[in-house]
């Protein structure tokens, strides 16, 4: 079973142009191949992922859930589908009405299909059967799950080796049997952005080999006439892209991407349109595989995501973090003087401020809100550092939101602004 994630504190930002070093919290801790994680955010602000359990042969596998309040500590986790069969990559999802459902593969009717299961409140659940998307074939695999703004529900998923489709619920029990094509690749992801524009993410291979593999993305008005592909990699070796819309409104695409021989890094580029992809960014630096990275836009705008991490590819453990939001929220300094840095920033949790750069060490720091009211004041410890753990100067939680740390030395200042995420 699951231990309790630890908290892994990175001591330092790594150089310009580097993956940057954030609070990886390690979700599960056992003696299984844990893969293909599914996040979200919940209503209530707390989170949920739900993942692939699988044993050594990759015949066996569960699907299991488990939940966090932080992002710090997780559940320990709950066989959400642990049937006879093969249940692997599972898509998760709120409903309007607060019920949970997961979407998965199963080859549990004899050959791989679609199927669901229910929950109302995200412990107990109710395994429903197979997915009706008008097929009367077998190899559906690879769902991926939208809610939209009304509460429906837009699938993706994969008819193995003829391209991703695309389907649409009012309920998320009947689907309409359209087979509307989306790509010719797989690992077929969307989302919708708030202009209205669908932006559907996949793979496919561009060379000869089966391990030459690209990124590609296609937009839609209407889920139904796609535009041309856009070819966003171009190294012939990146996997398992997965789009957001940022804060700022960005379009965003997070995937897999390898430099050079077989392990892989985290990678995001973003984009105005979705369709013109640039600025591509390193995340999360490891020596091993990363891979299957599962972003999500949490509140108050900054990115969670979850994502299979391990030495090896057949021993990966589901891993978790906060990284930057859009609106440079994040531990960047200003002013000469004393530079301050903040970690983990967004966070959950108690964050660490330290004084570098020239000039004297401050002997406090003041915490304020965006409006220029005091939130309190932080003394430094014995060993110099501060922390700020979330509360007002009577001791208060405060509210999620972008606060101001500004600290004073020899007469110059420096302010950070920290992303505060309940």
């Amino acid at each position: 079973m699951m231990a309790r994630a630890t908290l892994l504190l990175c001591a330092a930002l790594l150089a310009a142009g580097t993956a940057r070093a954030y609070d990886v919290v390690r979700v599960t801790d056992d003696a299984y191949l844990n893969y293909m994680p599914s996040l979200i955010e919940r209503a209530d602000g707390s989170l949920m992922i739900a993942y692939e359990r699988l044993d050594s042969s990759f015949e066996n596998g569960d699907v299991m859930v488990t939940s966090s309040d932080d992002g710090a500590v997780w559940t320990t986790a709950l066989e959400a589908v642990a049937g006879p069969g093969n249940e692997r990559h599972p898509a998760l999802v709120e409903l309007a009405d607060g019920g949970y459902q997961v979407y998965y593969l199963s080859d549990e009717t004899g050959g791989y299909r679609i199927h669901w299961a229910s929950s109302p409140d995200g412990t107990g659940w109710t395994p429903r059967g197979t997915v009706d998307l008008g097929w009367t074939t077998e190899n559906l695999v690879n769902p991926a799950v939208w809610r939209e703004e009304d509460g429906s529900l837009t699938m993706t998923y994969d008819y193995l080796s003829n391209g991703g489709y695309i389907a649409h619920s009012d309920d998320g029990i009947t689907w309409d049997h359209g087979r509307t094509s989306v790509s010719d690749g797989s690992l077929n992801r969307v989302m919708r952005h708030s202009g209205g524009t669908y932006v559907a993410s996949y793979q496919k291979r561009t060379g000869a080999y089966y391990w030459q593999i690209d990124v590609f993305t296609r937009v839609s008005p209407d889920r139904v006439s796609w535009s041309p592909e856009t070819r966003v990699t171009t190294n012939q070796n990146s996997h398992d892209p997965c789009p957001i819309e940022l804060a700022d409104g960005q379009y965003a695409l997070y995937y897999a991407k390898s430099t050079g021989g077989d392990p892989y890094d985290l990678r995001s580029v973003v984009s105005d349109d979705g369709t013109a992809w640039h600025s591509e960014e390193p995340w999360l630096a490891y020596g091993g595989w990363d891979t299957q990275p599962h972003p999500v836009l949490i509140s108050p705008g900054a990115v969670a995501i979850a994502w299979p991490r391990g030495p090896a590819q057949t021993d990966t453990e589901v891993h978790f973090a906060i990284i930057d939001p859009p609106t440079d929220a994040a531990d960047e300094a200003v002013a000469v003087g004393p530079a301050l840095v903040a970690r983990p920033n967004p966070s959950r949790g108690p964050i660490a401020l330290a004084a570098t750069g020239r000039g004297e060490t401050p002997g406090r720091i003041s915490i304020f809100d965006t409006s220029g009211r005091l939130v309190c004041t932080l003394e430094p410890s014995p060993d110099g550092g501060f922390t700020w753990d979330g509360t007002n100067g009577t001791g208060e939680r405060v509210a999620s939101g972008v606060y101001l740390a500004r600290a004073e030395a020899a007469g110059e200042a420096a302010t950070v602004k920290i992303v505060l995420v309940r």
